[in-house]
């Protein structure tokens, strides 16, 4: 009998790139100093740019959309023209699309960041919907490139173990709160991840990731939409948010928060249903998907801003005897009676809008990306 020596296979490598560390130092660095002394919008988007081009120096995201163009370029050969044979033009399109995912997801988790445990929780769903990514390309056969996979799978479980180990401390009421420098780290590393979801896998993957990060994207979109359509600058801070409209409706600040919780596991058990379907079937499923933020959105007024207004009345006997008691969390604006025809006069300006108990403190400065 021939001697049989069973050899372990090899185990990839795990090498974090230098320009990973970087990135997320620069925007973990940004949030604090927004956090000390306040940063404007376009300096906020000058170093989110600057950490995706650190990402793009050690040759992540600088190929990212070639798979996506793969069905494009099928049809365009039949005409006798090309896109993947333009190296330039793979280039150029990777790059934009890093940047855009980088200063999308960054500003997108700083904007959730504005109750007690919501951005965390939120993240650490989304965490766990790209362990399950991770761990599927590495079973992939199709997918042969073990560094990339390990790289995936540790980067997700440093993610999920990070955030997991703050939530305990930020769900309401919080002791400890993460403010921009928390959150525009969590939103880089989502993005990282997303752009590693992009490389050398088919496009399915990558619509998947965007998926499972769909609450804060989405959130994120409605607000410069409904800034645009309402006339208001688009880096104007408004109170018609998700969570300010769930607060508004009268919800607690927990409901409120379980409530996004069950949205981010909606989203991220759909984006691993696509991992799951033919690739021609996923652009379906993510049209479908997207259809149903929209209705949600103009359902929920998310688009148009319709502030609900009550006129400040006198403590008369014919009020006490209706005994209808107004929550401070559900009122807009408050208006005086004999202004109240003029819609441009409102009351006490401080008294607009009631902070919610466990809200975030800094979440005045949220909508300034």
């Amino acid at each position: 009998h021939p001697l049989i020596i069973a050899v372990a296979p090899k185990l990839p490598h795990v090498k974090v790139e230098f320009g990973i560390l970087i990135g997320a130092a620069i925007a973990t660095t940004l949030g604090l100093w927004d956090d000390i002394r306040g940063v404007g919008p376009w300096v906020k988007i000058f170093f989110q740019i600057l950490a995706a081009m650190f990402l793009l120096g050690c040759g992540i995201g600088t190929r990212s959309t070639q798979q996506m163009l793969q069905p494009l370029d099928s049809i365009l050969r039949l005409h006798h023209f090309t896109l993947l044979g333009m190296p330039w033009f793979i280039t150029v399109s990777s790059w934009l699309l890093t940047i855009a995912i980088v200063v999308a997801c960054c500003n997108a988790t700083n904007l959730m960041d504005g109750l007690d445990g919501l951005c965390g929780g939120v993240t650490a769903i989304i965490a766990l919907g790209f362990c399950f990514i991770a761990v599927q390309l590495a079973m992939n056969p199709f997918v042969l490139d073990p560094s990339l996979d390990a790289l995936r799978i540790v980067l997700a479980l440093s993610l999920l173990g990070a955030v997991l180990g703050f939530i305990p401390y930020n769900f309401n009421p919080a002791s400890i709160f993460m403010g921009d420098a928390g959150s525009m780290f969590l939103g880089f590393s989502c993005a990282t991840l997303i752009i590693l979801c992009a490389e050398k896998t088919e496009p399915k993957w990558f619509l998947a990731s965007l998926v499972m990060f769909a609450l804060p994207l989405a959130d994120t979109a409605l607000a410069f939409a409904r800034r645009i359509v309402n006339r208001r600058a688009v880096f104007a801070a408004d109170r018609f948010h998700f969570h300010h409209q769930l607060i508004a409706r009268g919800l607690t600040v927990k409901k409120t928060v379980f409530v996004a919780y069950g949205f981010a596991i909606f989203f991220v058990v759909g984006g691993g249903a696509i991992a799951f379907m033919r690739t021609r079937y996923v652009v379906a499923a993510y049209l479908v998907i997207f259809g149903f933020l929209v209705v949600v959105a103009y359902k929920m007024g998310m688009v148009h801003e319709r502030p609900r207004i009550i006129t400040r009345q006198t403590l008369d006997s014919s009020l006490v005897a209706q005994r209808r008691l107004v929550e401070p969390s559900n009122v807009i604006d408050i208006r005086e009676a004999q202004h109240a025809s003029n819609p441009n006069s409102v009351a006490g300006g401080a008294g607009t809008w009631q902070q919610p108990n466990g809200s975030n403190p800094d979440d005045e400065h949220l909508d300034s990306p």
